[in-house]
């Protein structure tokens, strides 16, 4: 089914009623039970004529909702419907929740549709409607429903994949940081383990530095991951060829983990670091030279070549017949007005982010549990480790804190 068609299929549900339950909705206060229990009891048969009436159910019940909070009952049947869907048919999900958190969600504020929505277009391949919310910057969590802690971690596994599948990789890694950043239950998660494998491969793909400050309770998570771990330190060594032997000894394992893709585009990367560095040092050269430098042959120099110049990582002109390539010095501009709108950008959210993180730091200072803590943490005087305490200048004197987290 096509995306248009999907479309046209739930744009014809009736929104009145909860179809084949008999409950009215009307503004999510009803008694939506039947149609919760009707979906639950959709998850044991077989999809097909079920999915569609799970689809038909939800999407009832969802438009009855007008205003946030959105009520649990609904969130549980969205779940659900995920749960049924995102095999099949993610497709049919995606307007329903995300029309849902546009209308009764705060921007900026975490629910757990968030991760079902970002889920359901993953597997769909349609990127676009998760992408709206996922530039938008969390400040809060959901207060008015029960969050677990594996809605954050799906959230952010899940918006981290989406945007390396686009290649903004920087974001990626923000994503993925926070996710292995997040405390949850008193074992490791297995969301956090996959998010380091992605993030590994991520950080070699960029050559950015991997600096994750973990709750303690996570820092076994390289231990767990030790053929990333040690793949990560190979590629530390800038040597091409050990970490070309790596990736293949590793191979069985990166097909498991459906990381041989990122691991390939990994040791394409480095191969054209290395192009890079000729750049620096000369004005022409000979293609033969170079391959014989980097140990492959013309061809594959060539083809390494082409593909930084079509993406915009190096401006060269290459002349096949005289077996040459020529760098050209194309240096970065930023005083047109598209930079300075950009730079303005930056600025705004920067201040906004600021904003906000000010007054949950005024917000947290105040907070009697936490202030409790530290007294306690005082008067057995603990050693306070300087990268888990808060500083609180609210109050005239610096305090540091002891985060809750861990």
């Amino acid at each position: 089914m096509s995306v248009e068609e999907a479309s046209s299929t739930q744009n014809s549900v009736p929104m009145e009623t909860a179809e084949g339950t008999g409950d009215s909705v009307v503004n999510g206060e009803s008694s939506n039970t039947g149609v919760l229990s009707r979906i639950h009891q959709l998850l044991e048969g077989s999809h097909g004529n079920n999915a569609e009436e799970a689809v038909k159910s939800c999407k009832a019940i969802a438009a009855s909702v007008l205003t946030a909070p959105i009520p649990i009952n609904v969130i549980d049947s969205i779940h659900y419907l995920t749960n049924l869907i995102v095999q099949t048919c993610p497709i049919r999900g995606i307007s329903i929740i995300d029309d849902l958190l546009t209308r009764c969600s705060t921007p900026g504020v975490l629910t757990s549709l968030h991760s079902d929505l970002v889920q359901l277009c993953l597997a769909a391949k349609l990127l676009s409607p998760a992408l709206k919310h996922l530039d938008q910057d969390i400040t809060a969590i959901s207060p008015h429903e029960d969050m677990d802690v594996r809605f954050v971690l799906q959230y952010y596994y899940y918006g981290g994949l989406l945007y390396a599948s686009l290649r903004k990789f920087t974001r990626a890694l923000h994503f993925l940081e926070i996710c292995l950043s997040v405390p949850s239950q008193q074992t490791t998660s297995a969301i956090q383990v996959v998010a380091y494998q992605k993030m590994v491969l991520i950080s070699v793909l960029t050559g950015q530095q991997l600096n994750i400050k973990m709750p303690s309770l996570h820092t076994n998570i390289p231990n767990i991951c030790r053929l990333y771990t040690n793949l990560l330190q190979v590629a530390a060594d800038k040597d091409v060829d050990k970490f070309a032997a790596t990736v293949a000894q590793m191979t069985p394992y990166l097909e498991k983990h459906n990381n041989l893709g990122l691991a390939k585009q990994a040791l394409d990367r480095m191969k054209q670091n290395d192009v890079k560095k000729f750049r620096t040092m000369y004005v022409s050269l000979k293609l033969s030279k170079m391959a014989q430098h980097l140990k492959i042959s013309v061809e594959q120099v060539e083809n390494i070549l082409r593909k930084m110049i079509l993406s915009g990582d190096i401006a060269a002109q290459i002349c096949k017949k005289e077996d040459m390539v020529w760098f050209i010095n194309d240096n970065e501009k930023f005083d047109d007005a598209e930079a300075i709108d950009e730079l303005k950008q930056a600025f705004i959210t920067s201040m906004s982010s600021y904003n906000k993180a000010k007054e949950l730091n005024k917000t947290l200072s105040q907070n009697p549990k936490l202030i409790n803590r530290v007294m306690e943490s005082e008067s057995r005087k603990d050693n306070i480790p300087s990268s888990s305490c808060w500083d609180f200048p609210a109050h005239g004197k610096s305090k540091k804190f002891v985060s809750l987290l861990e």
